[in-house]
């Protein structure tokens, strides 16, 4: 029989074990929540806190976490760079054989496929060195790869050549978008991480603003610079090695490795300054939250590298990606990644400060998402903005059939595209929450990576067709490409209805429990978990305890 500190880590190999037992304190684990033979899994007091309250109390860990998340910005940059400098004049120079005409929709379906493919490697293979060797090493490996990037970027002189780019620009954001809301996500509050993993996308969205600014301004002074932009990314480069640096590692993977006394100095550092705060107490319940997740997959023969298709686990995949894949189908490529081209092909004028416009609503979503997406919760954040966008294209569509290069109808095309942009950014952010929070803490990193990864080979499929749909060799739908989203679009939406969940303000233990009780997902709301009930009974007898005393 074990003593009540004495230290079980979990998911620890012997030698590392040994190693680990020699030089720990003693912390309370999930030994110290034990009752009746079972691993009683509990709340942290402070997830009890209202979201203002919390952030408020919260200060450090929620700096960090804004610093962390300012990484995106380059994501953004990359994103919004390959969308909208194939409409400048000295890039089309360049790459192709035909300057002062628009690039042949083959080109850019390459380079946007590529990407894309990239995004998908990066996001498939990161995962195992996010699991085995920690969240920092994969944000350190993510940026030498985002290094090589913009070196390919700098150097590119031929179309080939920016494609090469354009793989690497892909494995190295793709291993960004799976890897940082995971961190984000496990160094959070439960009340605030949505507020903080959105700050990823808010980011992000800077960064896309920077890009349209910085291609609309090259445009204006020198149309056949292209170089200048791409050089700018440099100096975010510099900014997020010297952010990744110091950021700390998540104490869920150090306590998932059994590394109590670095998870405890982390959770000291960073919250040992809130009245009533006990590390002992945090580290438990985390090491709770592992060890009967453990014994759940042996259970169940859920283990092994393939564990993340397994039963359940399928499920909280599936529901993970969900949400990113309802923006490819509801149209991302067309309003987002090639927004400057389908502007240009629309007859705009002036396509690139189009793309100006289209990020700033960008940011006006973000600010909006971020602020509601822990009171009003993820579903509703998710589906009903996704609905809007399904109208907007389809709006989009019925404008392409008639004059739409006529002023009116222009300026029509513009509103649509900003509605849909503004309601795609917000849903769009959330699945990033989906993607980190619905995962097992044992499966987060490879379930978040996988999930991403399926959005990207859909978008891998649209990279390719959208600019083939709005000006191919036989196809030239043009504006009425939003018909073909529309319909797709509302599909992905009456799907998501159904089985995404709300998970605002839950921690993971509440989340795996109605998993496990197979809790029909538009009922996660309002279920009152074991969990919540623990907590409270626990927190009675302590106060009993203190009266009596």
């Amino acid at each position: 029989m074990s003593h009540p500190h004495d230290i079980v880590p979990v998911s620890l190999d012997m030698n590392e074990k040994d190693n680990e037992l020699a030089h720990q304190e003693h912390f309370q684990t999930a030994d110290d929540l034990k009752k009746d033979g079972g691993i009683v899994q509990m709340r942290s007091k402070f997830d009890d806190l209202g979201v203002w309250s919390s952030l408020r109390r919260h200060k450090y860990i929620t700096a960090v976490a804004m610093a962390a998340a300012f990484s995106a910005s380059l994501d953004g940059y990359q994103i919004n760079l390959n969308g909208g400098i194939v409409s400048n004049k000295g890039f089309i120079a360049t790459m192709t054989s035909t300057p002062g005409k628009p690039i042949k929709g083959t080109y850019v379906s390459a380079w946007g496929g590529v990407q894309s493919a990239g995004q998908t490697i990066g996001q498939i293979f990161l995962q195992y060195a996010t699991d085995a060797l920690g969240r920092k090493a994969a944000l350190y490996i993510l940026w030498g790869m985002l290094v090589a990037s913009v070196i390919a970027e700098s150097l590119a002189n031929h179309w080939w050549a920016w494609l090469l780019a354009k793989l690497f620009s892909g494995i190295g954001v793709g291993m960004l978008q799976a890897t940082m809301p995971v961190y984000l996500s496990e160094i959070s509050p439960t009340q605030l991480r949505g507020f903080l993993i959105n700050a990823y996308t808010f980011w992000f969205c800077i960064g896309q603003l920077f890009a349209s600014v910085a291609l609309n301004r090259l445009n204006g002074n020198d149309p056949m610079d292209f170089r200048t932009a791409i050089y700018t990314q440099w100096g975010m480069i510099g900014v997020m090695s010297i952010i990744f640096v110091f950021l700390p590692e998540s104490p869920w993977w150090l306590a998932s490795k059994g590394k109590l006394d670095r998870a405890a100095s982390v959770l000291r550092k960073y919250n040992g300054h809130l009245e009533g705060y006990n590390v002992e107490e945090e580290l438990a319940i985390m090491t709770a939250t592992v060890e009967e997740e453990r014994l759940v997959a042996k259970r169940d023969n859920q283990e092994g590298p393939f564990a993340v298709f397994q039963g359940s686990n399928l499920l909280r995949l599936f529901i993970a990606a969900w949400p990113k894949l309802i923006q490819q189908f509801v149209g991302l490529s067309v309003f987002n990644t090639y927004a400057t081209y389908f502007f240009q092909l629309a007859g705009n004028k002036n396509p690139f400060l189009v793309t100006v416009i289209l990020s700033c609503v960008q940011l006006l979503s973000m600010l909006i998402t971020c602020s509601l997406s822990d009171t009003v919760g993820r579903r509703p954040l998710t589906v009903y903005p996704y609905a809007v966008t399904v109208v907007s294209v389809l709006c989009l569509g019925i404008v392409g059939c008639f004059d739409y290069q006529s002023a009116s109808l222009g300026s029509l095309l513009i509103f649509f595209a900003c509605l849909a942009t503004f309601s795609t950014t917000g849903a769009s952010a959330i699945g990033y929450a989906y993607a980190a929070e619905i995962p097992t803490q044992r499966l987060r990193a490879r379930t978040a990576g996988w999930g991403l990864a399926l959005s990207n080979m859909i978008a891998i499929m649209f990279s390719f067709t959208t600019p083939l749909m709005l000006n191919g060799p036989e196809i030239q739908w043009n504006v009425k490409t939003g018909f073909f989203f529309a319909g797709t679009g509302t599909v992905a939406v009456i799907v998501g209805w159904f089985i995404l969940p709300e998970v605002a303000r839950r921690s993971p233990a509440e989340i795996d429990e109605m998993f496990e009780k197979k809790v029909p997902p538009r009922k996660f709301k309002d279920y009152v978990t074991e969990v919540q009930m623990n907590s409270a009974e626990r927190r009675r007898e302590e106060g009993d305890v203190a009266a009596t005393a």
